[in-house]
């Protein structure tokens, strides 16, 4: 179910006016640091002041502070079409999901997406904004496509497998209600999303045992995954500490998002909640379910280590893999970060050449 968080309490609007301030400090800080940032910081000065005070904003306001700010990914998504003058089309789905269109529901091609939030959050106005340009302009170059967005259910509504579950169940609607041939189905995401786009690739050969399966489809005609966050466990990891001041999240949260994803501190995650942990023969029998998969990462992100790590493991066991670094690019940046970069970004262009030449 999609759940609308209960109204602040007294305490919570205090901190949460508190935490504005100590956000607006941040910012103000940084902006003047920031001219001296050298090579700890982001590559560019108005990434490196954007990505800090996102930085301080995911580190001083609650979860309940962020959900209540932004609504549910069905009102971002509501919001955005009609700023952006087009008529929203959703769909109710099983197991509480709703599925929410991007272009033309009847196109030949569709991408079902899962967005990124650390499981605990909705979509950002950002999303809207570059599934829609990116939708638009492979329509306007004659490729008929679309895209399906998914609204599942937050951390801690809700914990794994559940929203795994309403991922599966986006692909089992567009197979068997919509009646597309899976050789016109994408299935991406970004982040969290890049997560649940793997561990739906992997419930295809190697059904998770909660979820309903999925017998007998067709190679499916790609897998996105867009900075996916593939390993929950970053000790050691060298991306972590050299990028922790150019991204824009950091280790703190990123514990708290997979706590509350796996259901509380100390639980253990498993091959689909953690695609790293998959043995590689799963994924060499995950090959024959789709005809390619693309990664996508920027160098200058905290989980790059994790992804590259992963990647390059996964390429040895399923050839048919693109892998794109974005250099000098933090995490989801054409999402996170395309309202204050002012430019095209190496992972938004492998994306969009990528679907040009497979549509």
């Amino acid at each position: 179910m999609t759940i609308n968080p209960q109204p602040l309490s007294l305490w919570e609007k205090v901190d949460l006016i508190s935490g504005q301030v100590a956000i607006l400090g941040s910012a103000l800080y940084n902006a003047v640091t920031g001219i001296f940032r050298g090579q700890t910081g982001a590559e560019g000065y108005s990434l490196h002041i954007g990505n800090a005070i996102a930085r301080k904003l995911l580190s001083r306001l609650s979860t309940r502070h962020l959900q209540y700010l932004t609504g549910p990914t069905s009102y971002v998504y509501e919001t955005q079409m009609n700023k952006n003058g087009c008529q929203p089309e959703s769909v109710t789905l099983k197991h509480g999901a709703q599925g929410h269109w991007i272009g033309n529901k009847n196109a030949k091609n569709v991408i079902i997406y899962y967005h990124g939030g650390g499981f605990a959050h909705s979509c950002v106005p950002g999303h809207i904004s570059f599934l829609s340009r990116l939708i638009n302009t492979l329509n306007a170059e004659g490729h008929d496509i679309a895209l399906f967005l998914l609204t599942y259910t937050r951390t801690p509504h809700a914990a794994y497998p559940t929203q795994l579950r309403q991922a599966v169940e986006a692909l089992r609607y567009m197979l068997t209600e919509m009646h597309r041939d899976p050789s016109n189905v994408i299935v991406g995401g970004d982040s969290a999303g890049g997560n649940l786009a793997l561990a739906v690739l992997l419930h295809l050969s190697h059904p998770h045992p909660e979820i309903e399966p999925l017998y007998d489809v067709a190679p499916l005609a790609g897998i996105v995954a867009f900075a996916p966050w593939v390993n929950f466990n970053h000790e050691g990891s060298t991306s972590m500490r050299e990028n922790q001041y150019k991204d824009m999240i950091g280790s703190e949260i990123l514990d708290l998002w997979s706590q509350l994803y796996l259901g509380g501190q100390g639980k253990e995650g498993d091959a689909w909640s953690e695609p790293n942990r998959a043995p590689m023969e799963w994924w060499k029998d995950a090959k024959l379910k789709v005809k390619e998969i693309l990664f996508l990462t920027g160098r200058d992100e905290v989980l790059f280590d994790g992804i590259d790590g992963f990647v390059k493991k996964f390429q040895c066991v399923v050839p048919n893999t693109t892998y794109v670094i974005g250099y000098g690019e933090t995490h989801v940046e054409p999402v996170y970060s395309a309202s204050f970069i002012g430019n095209e970004t190496a992972q938004g262009n492998a994306l969009r050449e990528w679907l040009r030449s497979r549509l």
